[in-house]
């Protein structure tokens, strides 16, 4: 019988980058020159293109008012519960708390592990199982100046081939107004440094990390001077590592805003305020696209408005780039009630997922198996 090694190096290269993770990490034992292709970047990138297809759903989640019963979930099809997988935690035994997720990348996950100040990360293979304990940030807290508050976002940097960790952070300045310092971490160089970018008419809004768009971390934030009558996006361009400042449609100025990804493009749901001090607030839910235009420019388009919209429904995400992800916050009519659901935009389709989530804090997140390094 002909050994398999007599196959032509391409068709072994293509056969060997259509199989899953798993398999790939079973046959590395078969022999080292197996082992050594699955370990070339060539090969890393073409499986990785391929696994991209058919992204999984990773959950973070805990009991919102024990906070224990927590865990990171990865599942492979969220409308079949099909699959589901609790997944071991680096360092769990060792931790101060329950670790966040920063933000996952082509198979890489970031996990902010500190007890505060998003001051200590992990980055993070599931697949792979390899952990890699980052160096400490250079901008810390001190008595003198304290921070504030810190955002965070995790995302590859195609120009420099390359995944970015974006730390800003935010102390409260001597005006009671807040001053920034910006720090980024390569996972190519394997360090920190602090750039001198910053961004203005702007102040971020608490309680969320960044989403990547296109090459860029966008967060929201409350506009300033003359946006000051509409919520805008902060965005960090991960390539030249510069911030711009995009001012989204005025009705984002009477309700919440999440900012998520939608078909590789920007995107906004905006949905009604739990409690709205002024009266200003709106009853329905609306979903923007910043789509571009034949002249070059960018322009928001309203894809969806839904009127009377229940103030119990919040957007977390998107799955597949493609549906957008609510978890359901109110109390249940029944046992058996779903609380996370699937939203198309295009046909307005709505799917129930298979996940008790109900008295859980929840956050989604798209993975994918592959073979990426955490060094």
């Amino acid at each position: 019988m002909a050994s398999s090694l007599s196959l032509p190096q391409n068709t072994i290269t293509d056969i060997l980058s259509r199989l899953p993770l798993k398999s790939l990490t079973r046959f590395k034992s078969v022999s080292k020159h197996w082992a050594d292709l699955t370990s070339n970047p060539a090969f890393i990138a073409a499986h990785l293109r391929r696994s991209s297809a058919d992204p999984y759903l990773l959950i973070r989640r805990y009991h919102s008012q024990s906070g224990w019963d927590y865990g990171i979930w990865l599942i492979t099809d969220p409308t079949l519960n099909f699959g589901t997988q609790l997944l071991r935690i680096p360092l769990e035994d060792s931790l101060p708390r329950f670790p966040k997720i920063a933000g996952s990348a082509d198979g890489l996950v970031c996990l902010d592990i500190s007890p505060c100040y998003a001051s200590d990360f992990v980055m993070w293979n599931p697949g792979t199982k390899q952990f890699k304990h980052l160096p400490l940030p250079l901008i810390t807290s001190s008595r003198e100046n304290p921070i504030w508050m810190v955002f965070h976002g995790f995302g590859f940097d195609s120009f420099n081939n390359d995944y970015k960790l974006v730390r800003i952070v935010s102390f409260r300045g001597n005006d009671a107004s807040p001053f920034l310092r910006v720090e980024v971490y390569s996972w190519r160089e394997g360090v920190w440094k602090e750039i001198e970018e910053r961004f203005e008419l702007a102040l971020l809004c608490g309680g969320q990390d960044g989403v990547v768009v296109d090459g860029s971390l966008n967060w929201a934030a409350i506009g300033l001077q003359r946006f000051s009558d509409r919520k805008v996006v902060v965005s960090f361009d991960m390539g030249r590592e510069v911030f711009k400042t995009v001012p989204l449609p005025p009705v984002t100025r009477y309700g919440n805003v999440k900012v998520v990804s939608y078909m590789g493009l920007l995107a906004v749901a905006v949905y009604p305020l739990v409690y709205a001090a002024n009266g200003n607030n709106m009853n329905r839910f609306e979903f923007w696209v910043l789509s571009d235009c034949e002249d070059g420019t960018k322009r928001w388009t309203n894809l969806v408005v839904v009127e009377n919209f229940s103030k119990s429904l919040v957007p977390v995400g998107t799955w597949r780039d493609r549906e957008l992800v609510f978890k359901y916050m109110g109390v249940r009519d029944r046992e058996n009630q779903s609380s996370i659901f699937l939203f198309d935009p295009v046909d307005q389709r709505t799917r129930s997922l298979a996940i008790d989530c109900v008295d859980f804090c929840f956050e989604g997140f798209s993975y994918v198996e592959s073979l990426v390094p955490v060094n």
